[in-house]
């Protein structure tokens, strides 16, 4: 059975149109599904199967062909009077992917749609270039969000999920699913997958095909077992500041090596950067950035570490994480920051929607009552900022304070902040 994805929505505006469609994202991350579920659409909307083509470049036949020459592609076509659509998998494959698609685009984008996915944007920044500008649309595919791993679930509490007032039995339902989210993360197949050892092993087996695999041949790594301390160390370091002068002195690793090797985790997804925020802001004092990881059950497999996170010292980190996770899924990662004064005062999350600014602060904690939040409510008084309120994202509580500070629970707190997905 083949679950819907929030992005689902978003890409299928773009299935008519004449413009390349690209979904890009680490491995397993449900791109080919997604082909699939496009394919569905596509016969929903009146296109005969027969003008509707699977072609998976993990097959060293249907590369071969492909790589021989593009035009090998109109080989399939039966009618050449209608147009035809060709779902691609791993594009980065090709030897010259980027004249591969734009000579499609440009000489048959009459006959011809291409949707195709890749897993590297580092092969494919490499490969593609600019020659695709204008020729293309890419969106990103992640591991599911919370809401999606629940449908995935089939939680029965999935109906409460836009509720206010959620009761407190329904919230520690919720809390419990959480946990789970927390341990081993959003990756469809370990979702789906119900035994907890089986996750793990899928976990494990992800980091050996994935990190120690892909990225190392991807990246032109030479010393694996620096490369893996460095991940182990990174994983252990989310939502703390990334300092490469200490990792260098840490793993006795050159800057430039370090730096090479957290671009090359970037280009492939595992890790994502953010950077403090400085608007019209003179207390902003770091330039260092802020580390998180794409997968939760990834992070916890390097690590090792499936302790419930209740028992655990990081459980601070793992949501601080999970939030993020929840913010880039609806607004541009690019778009999120965070704060840190000189006193080292900090708070999570920093964005703008509409010309308003959104301080949020994620807190792994139950709270029975409010508790007074300096650094929300100090940072609401800065000026120069349109910063009505801040607010605490925990496990518990939901209720607006006199000191410009709302708690809310994590339960979907951006439908609640009014922020639409992107």
């Amino acid at each position: 059975m083949l679950y819907r994805r929030k992005i689902q929505q978003k890409i299928s505006k773009w299935l008519l149109k004449d413009e390349i469609i690209i979904l890009n994202g680490p491995r397993q991350v449900g791109k080919t599904s997604l082909l699939k579920l496009l394919q569905t659409e596509l016969k929903r909307k009146g296109i005969e199967e027969e003008r509707i083509f699977y072609l998976n470049l993990e097959e060293l036949e249907i590369l071969d062909e492909l790589n021989r020459s593009p035009k090998n592609i109109l080989n399939y076509i039966k009618d050449k009077n209608k147009k035809n659509y060709f779902f691609i998998d791993e594009i980065q494959y090709l030897d010259n992917s980027s004249n591969f698609l734009k000579y499609l685009y440009d000489e048959h984008r009459n006959k011809i749609k291409l949707i195709v996915t890749g897993s590297s944007s580092l092969e494919l920044k490499v490969k593609l270039q600019d020659s695709l500008v204008g020729r293309k649309v890419v969106f990103k595919i992640a591991p599911l969000c919370f809401e999606e791993f629940l449908q995935f679930k089939k939680a029965d509490i999935l109906d409460y999920y836009y509720h206010e007032n959620i009761p407190a039995t329904i919230q520690n339902k919720f809390k419990k699913y959480l946990d789970e989210y927390l341990l081993f993360g959003g990756m469809p197949k370990v979702v789906l997958t119900s035994d907890r050892e089986d996750k793990k092993i899928l976990l494990k087996n992800y980091v050996s095909d994935y990190m120690n695999k892909d990225i190392r041949y991807i990246g032109k790594i030479n010393n694996l077992l620096k490369f893996n301390q460095l991940v182990k160390v990174l994983s252990n370091q989310i939502g703390n500041l990334l300092n490469v002068n200490e990792l260098s002195n840490t793993l006795n690793m050159t800057r430039k090596e370090i730096e090479k090797h957290i671009n090359i985790l970037e280009y492939t997804f595992v890790l994502h950067k953010i950077v403090p925020y400085h608007k019209n802001i003179r207390s902003q004092i770091t330039k260092m950035p802020k580390i998180y990881l794409f997968d939760l059950g990834l992070r916890n497999q390097i690590l090792n570490n499936f302790v419930e996170p209740i028992n655990r010292s990081d459980s601070g980190g793992l949501f601080e994480n999970f939030i993020y996770l929840e913010l880039k899924q609806a607004i541009n990662e690019e778009d999120i920051y965070f704060y840190r004064t000189i006193h080292k005062a900090e708070i999570d999350f920093i964005f703008e929607k509409n010309g308003v600014v959104y301080p949020v602060e994620a807190k792994y904690k139950k709270f029975s009552k409010p508790t007074a939040s300096k650094v929300l409510s100090g940072f609401c008084k800065l000026g120069k900022i349109n910063c009505p309120r801040g607010y605490l994202v925990n496990l518990s509580l939901e209720q607006k304070t006199k000191n410009k500070t709302d708690f809310l629970i994590f339960i979907n707190f951006l439908s609640k902040l009014k922020i639409n997905r992107k």
